[in-house]
């Protein structure tokens, strides 16, 4: 099956960060702050609230970076919290419950799914008329074939956490961080564009949601 070229988007990545970097480190803050900030005082339910909601602004804010139509931080916040508010949320939550759920099976089928789900997120963000449920349908059906090659994408940045980690999360916030969403943002464009080619998806379906019968 043909998938995307990981190589193309990694260097790609470094010139979308060069073009945008005082966002995406303010970007980056931001969400690690709050992160922090919720773990240090709030409850575990907040807290899955919150990252969830996070994840989807992350998402969109690297998304916008990755087309070189940029957002401000303030704006990414905004959009999350417009009238899709619940939609994303509930998206988010039905995402999680059922990777916990899998995870119950043993780590591997946890891990399958995560990678399975990785693009709820960003369909959440994209397409305001998908619906919460059926946003990790169809990213399951878009990563089938594709979930190896993620996996491989994501660990490919393992040298660079281990040296943000070195530098006390300096070099993470900097660079190593933003790189990788802007990667992972392309690479949602990539397998949203082939599921589209094949006939995975269809145009209509992601502006509508999947059909009920």
């Amino acid at each position: 099956m043909e998938t995307f070229d990981r190589a193309a988007i990694k260097m790609e990545a470094k010139q979308v960060l060069a073009r945008n970097r005082s966002q995406c480190i303010m970007m980056t803050l931001c969400v690690l702050v709050v992160e922090m900030v919720t773990v240090a005082v709030s409850a575990g339910i907040l807290t899955a609230l919150l990252n969830g909601l996070l994840v989807v602004t992350s998402a969109g804010f690297f998304v916008s970076c990755w087309r070189d139509t940029p957002i401000t931080v303030s704006q990414a916040i905004s959009e999350t919290f417009d009238e899709g508010f619940l939609r994303k949320l509930g998206g988010m939550l039905w995402m999680d419950l059922k990777v916990f759920l899998w995870s119950l099976l043993f780590i591997i089928p946890g891990i399958i799914k995560s990678l399975s789900y990785a693009m709820t997120p960003y369909l959440l963000r994209d397409y305001p008329n998908i619906p919460a449920m059926d946003a990790s349908v169809i990213s399951e059906r878009m990563m089938r074939g594709h979930r190896a090659d993620v996996f491989i994408a994501q660990l490919s940045f393992l040298g660079w956490q281990l040296l943000g980690a070195m530098t006390f999360g300096i070099l993470t916030v900097l660079f190593v961080e933003p790189y990788q969403q802007i990667s992972m943002a392309g690479i949602f464009e990539e397998i949203k564009q082939l599921a589209l080619d094949q006939g995975v998806v269809s145009q209509e379906e992601l502006d509508g949601g999947l059909q009920r019968y």
